[in-house]
C-alpha cells in the first residue's frame, strides 16, 4: 500500500472524518436514503425513554459479527469500522436496560461498504495523455452526424434520441464548437457557422413575448424528431411533455453569451438577456426559483426550488458585461440561497430533465456540491469555515458517488453486471458510473488540490482521469456515457453527446493542471 492509500485509509477510519454527520448542532440526517459508505457513518436511529446504552450488531458480507456498545443511538460505527470488509454490511441497534439486557429492537439498516482508494498504482495507466484525451473527444463531437447535422440542415437530427432536450443537448454543442474552432483553426469557419445554426434553432422554437413563459427555450420539444427513435433511448420526455425545468433556460443562456462572445453578435446577448429578465421577474425571496413549471399556464407545478450553481455563473457574467446591480443582486442571492439552506440541510437535490422531481433527501447527487467546492476555491480561499466547508463537501462527494473498487448491484436481476472503476456515480435515481459525473468529481479534487495544495486530493483527480483514458475508444475519441453492460454497450447505445463535451473540457483542466507542474 503506497503512503497515499495509507492517507487515504486513516481518513475513512476516523470519525474525525465522518461526512457532515447529523444530529450536530441541530444538522439533519443527509443519509438517511443512502446506500452506500466510504467513511465512518453514523445514522438516525430513535432514542428510546430511560435506555441509557445501544447495542450495535452488524455483519458483514461473511457473517461475522462486530458489535459495540454505545451512549446513543445515533453514535457512530467507527468502533467496527475498521475491521468491516468491503461489501454488504446488516446492522442491528438494540436498547438495553440497566443489566445490559436487550429491551427495544432501535432499528435495523442494510448498506454497503465501500473498497477505500488504493492509490494510482493499484489501477492500470492512462491510455493516452490527459490532452489528447480531450483534444480527441473534441473531435468526436464534431465529427459527429448529429452535430454535422446542424451545420447542413440548421434543424436536429431526427433520430437522435437526446435531440428531445433542445437547451440541454445545443447550449452544450455551442460550447463545443467555439472551443474546436479555436483548436482547429481550418474548421473553425464551419464550427462557427454550425454553433450559430443550432442557436438560431433554438430561438425559432422559443416561447414568444406574449406567452407566460417569455423568450424562454423549451426543456423538451419533439419538432421534427422520430417520436419512435427518441421513445426507445429518451422515453422519459415523452412524459414531460408541455412542462418546463427552470434549470435548463439558464443553461442555454450561457450558451448564448458564449455565442455572443465568439461572435460579436449582439442576437444571441439580447437572447441571453432576455432569458435574465423572466428570472428577475419570477426570483423568490429565497434567491432561487420554482423547479418545474407548466408550459401552458406558467405557474409552478411542484415546491422544489432550483439549486444550480450555473445562476451564479450566468448573472455573474452579466454583471461583468453590464455593470447593471440587478444582476449582482440575483447572483448574490442564488449563491446565499444555495451557500445557506442546502449548505446547512446537505439535501443535494438530483435535478435531471429525464427524473421525476423528488422529496427531501430522495435523490441525492453531487453537481451542486462540487460547484460550491470549486466557488469556495476560486473566492474563498481565505475564509477558514468555507474552506472546512470544502473539505466537508468533498467527503460528502466521495463518500457517495465514488466507487475505488467494488461496489453493490442492488437490483438482483440487472442485467448489466459489468462494473468499471475508479468511477464517479451520476444520482440515487441514476446509480451507476457515467463518464460526465466522473470528470466533474475528478475537476472538483482538483479544485480541493488547489485550495489546500494536499498531494492526495491530486492524486484521485489523476486516477478519475486515468480511467476517462482507458474508456475512450482509441479510434473514434467516443467516451461512453454509461460504463456499464459489456464492452459499454449501454453507454454507446444511450450516448448523451453534452457529457462527453463536458469531460472533454474537464480532461483539459487536468492536462493543463499536471502539464504546468510537470506531474505525471
Amino acid at each position: 500500500m503506497n503512503k497515499y492509500a495509507e492517507e487515504a485509509l486513516r481518513e475513512y477510519n476516523s470519525e474525525k472524518c465522518a461526512v457532515h454527520p447529523g444530529g450536530v448542532n441541530g444538522r439533519p440526517f443527509w443519509n438517511v436514503n443512502s446506500s452506500q459508505f466510504t467513511f465512518v457513518p453514523s445514522f438516525q436511529f430513535p432514542a428510546i425513554p430511560r435506555m441509557r446504552k445501544y447495542l450495535f450488531t452488524a455483519v458483514d458480507k461473511d457473517g461475522r459479527i462486530h458489535s459495540f456498545t454505545g451512549e446513543k443511538p445515533t453514535d457512530s460505527l467507527e468502533p467496527i469500522w475498521t475491521g468491516l470488509p468491503t461489501g454488504f454490511v446488516h446492522l442491528k441497534v438494540e436498547a438495553l436496560d440497566r443489566d445490559d439486557h436487550v429491551i427495544y429492537l432501535v432499528g435495523v439498516r442494510t448498506f454497503f461498504k465501500c473498497d477505500p482508494f488504493p492509490g494510482r498504482e493499484a489501477y492500470p495507466p492512462k491510455a493516452r495523455s490527459y490532452r489528447k484525451c480531450a483534444y480527441e473527444a473534441l473531435r468526436f463531437v464534431y465529427d459527429d452526424p448529429m452535430v454535422q447535422h446542424w451545420l447542413l440542415h440548421g434543424v436536429p437530427k431526427p433520430d437522435y434520441p437526446h435531440n428531445v432536450y433542445p437547451s440541454k443537448t445545443i447550449a452544450s454543442i455551442l460550447r463545443a464548437m467555439i472551443c474546436y474552432a479555436k483548436l482547429k483553426p481550418e474548421n473553425a469557419e464551419n464550427a462557427m457557422k454550425l454553433a450559430c445554426r443550432a442557436a438560431d434553432y433554438l430561438l425559432s422554437i422559443s416561447f414568444g413575448a406574449d406567452h407566460p413563459l417569455a423568450y424562454l427555450p423549451p426543456t423538451y420539444s419533439f419538432k421534427g424528431l422520430d417520436v419512435e427513435a427518441v421513445n426507445k433511448v429518451a422515453p422519459a420526455a415523452w412524459g414531460c411533455q408541455g412542462t418546463m425545468m427552470m434549470i435548463y433556460p439558464v443553461t442555454a443562456g450561457l450558451g448564448y453569451l458564449a455565442l455572443a462572445d465568439a461572435t460579436g453578435d449582439e442576437k444571441y446577448f439580447n437572447a441571453a438577456l432576455r432569458i435574465a429578465e423572466y428570472y428577475r421577474k419570477t426570483v423568490l425571496p429565497c434567491g432561487s426559483w420554482y423547479l418545474l413549471f407548466d408550459c401552458e399556464t406558467g405557474k409552478p407545478l411542484s415546491n422544489n426550488i432550483c439549486v444550480s450553481f450555473k445562476f451564479v455563473d450566468f448573472f455573474h457574467q452579466l454583471y461583468k458585461k453590464t455593470g447593471n446591480e440587478t444582476w449582482r443582486e440575483l447572483e448574490v442571492g442564488c449563491y446565499q440561497y444555495i451557500s445557506e439552506v442546502c449548505l446547512k440541510t446537505y439535501n443535494w437535490e438530483g435535478q435531471f430533465e429525464d427524473v421525476k422531481t423528488s422529496g427531501n433527501y430522495r435523490n441525492l447527487t453531487h453537481f451542486t456540491a462540487n460547484s460550491l467546492i470549486e466557488y469556495i476555491a476560486e473566492n474563498l480561499s481565505d475564509d477558514e469555515k468555507m474552506v472546512a466547508e470544502a473539505v466537508d463537501l468533498m467527503r460528502y462527494v466521495e463518500d457517495q458517488f465514488v466507487v475505488w473498487g467494488e461496489y453493490p448491484y442492488w437490483d438482483p436481476n440487472a442485467v448489466h453486471k459489468v462494473q468499471f472503476a475508479p468511477a464517479g456515480l451520476e444520482q440515487y435515481f441514476c446509480y451507476c458510473p457515467i463518464d460526465s459525473s466522473t470528470t466533474t468529481i475528478m475537476n472538483a479534487f482538483l479544485n480541493m488540490y488547489l485550495l489546500r495544495k494536499d498531494r492526495l486530493y491530486l492524486e484521485k483527480a489523476m486516477a478519475l482521469g486515468d480511467a476517462v483514458t482507458r474508456m475512450q475508444d482509441p479510434q473514434t475519441g467516443m467516451i461512453p456515457t454509461f460504463w456499464i453492460g459489456e464492452n459499454c454497450s449501454e453507454g454507446r447505445r444511450n450516448f448523451w453527446i453534452n457529457c462527453q463535451i463536458h469531460t472533454a473540457f474537464c480532461m483539459m483542466r487536468l492536462a493543463d493542471l499536471t502539464e504546468a507542474e510537470n506531474i505525471e
